[in-house]
């Protein structure tokens, strides 16, 4: 009966996230330039992931495999000669029918402001999926996130790699678009599967979705941000109010007037950058301006921010 209920919970998915609301690669090419500081130059490599502890699924004409490959492009900052620092890691999760390197536009005003970023493409839900692509695997997503946040954690330790020595292993952060968002509210804050080496989550058009013998916001969660459109056809913004009442402090709800499914563009790029940076910042780089995240987020008739903190997150520094 679980499984059944799995499944009619997936075709319901499906229907929810069908083309009206994928990311296009021409849809990405018009990203604004972002407001926020931007300090490194960009640099990435593509690596291909191989889980061979977990399954994919038949899927149509696919028979199905024993493994799980998640190809994933890594886009890092590229310091001068002489520096070394150490950046925070962020795992990005994509959209239904999309892939990880359509949203490099999106991704790399995080990169040039200091953050690793992993963008993965997973084994069904992306567009060039074998047997096409389905949200019947979206379960064992949340699980890719955590492969590829051990297979990053390894490369970081490998001598001769671009990203050796440049994480800063216990900053980690999950983020993501739609389908992408669900599975990142999955790892985040879903006792399933939940991952506790995360220490922040941002959601985008996301909603809580069930997974098998797992529940939202049952135990240690990390700080969300959920983020929006109010004109989003495709992932009901009612679902994101849900969402922030459902989860527990620091929370995070920036609204996007008028903005559709997937608002990469003007006139919200840019207050969608700002205050992704200014919340990972926060609790990636220890930010003391508490107050940042609320100004990124306010820009009358674009966007407004709503904010819980407990009292202890309010006043820690």
């Amino acid at each position: 009966m679980a499984l059944a209920a799995s499944v009619a919970v997936a075709l319901a998915l499906a229907a929810l996230l069908s083309p009206p609301g994928q990311v296009g690669a021409s849809q990405m090419a018009r990203r604004a330039t972002p407001l926020y500081t931007q300090i490194y130059p960009v640099a990435s490599v593509s690596e291909t992931f191989v889980d061979t502890s977990r399954s994919t699924p038949p899927n149509g004409t696919f028979p199905g495999s024993p493994t799980r490959t998640i190809p994933t492009l890594v886009l890092y900052p590229r310091q001068t000669p002489g520096q070394h620092r150490h950046f925070p890691l962020v795992v990005f999760s994509h959209g239904f029918t999309a892939n990880g390197p359509v949203y490099t536009p999106v991704l790399s005003p995080w990169v040039a402001h200091g953050y690793v970023v992993a963008a993965l493409t997973f084994p069904l839900s992306s567009s060039s999926a074998p047997g096409g692509p389905t949200v019947r695997d979206y379960a064992s997503q949340p699980g890719d996130v955590s492969f590829v946040i051990t297979q990053m954690l390894r490369l970081d330790r490998t001598a001769g790699s671009p990203i050796n020595d440049l994480i800063n292993v216990h900053r980690i952060g999950v983020a993501g678009h739609s389908l992408g968002a669900i599975t990142t509210l999955g790892v985040a804050d879903n006792s399933c599967c939940q991952d506790q080496r995360i220490d922040a989550a941002i959601s985008i058009a996301g909603l809580e979705l069930p997974f098998l013998g797992g529940r939202y916001f049952a135990g240690d969660d990390s700080p969300l941000l959920l983020i929006h459109g109010t004109a989003d056809k495709t992932v009901p913004y009612a679902a994101s109010q849900r969402l922030f009442i459902d989860a527990r402090s620091p929370k995070y709800f920036l609204t996007l007037q008028g903005a559709p499914h997937t608002a990469f563009f003007k006139p919200w790029s840019p207050v969608i950058t700002d205050t992704a940076l200014a919340f990972l910042d926060r609790y990636l780089k220890a930010d003391r301006d508490i107050g940042a995240i609320q100004r990124a987020g306010t820009v009358p008739g674009v966007a407004s921010i709503q904010v819980h903190l407990s009292q202890r997150h309010a006043t820690a520094g």
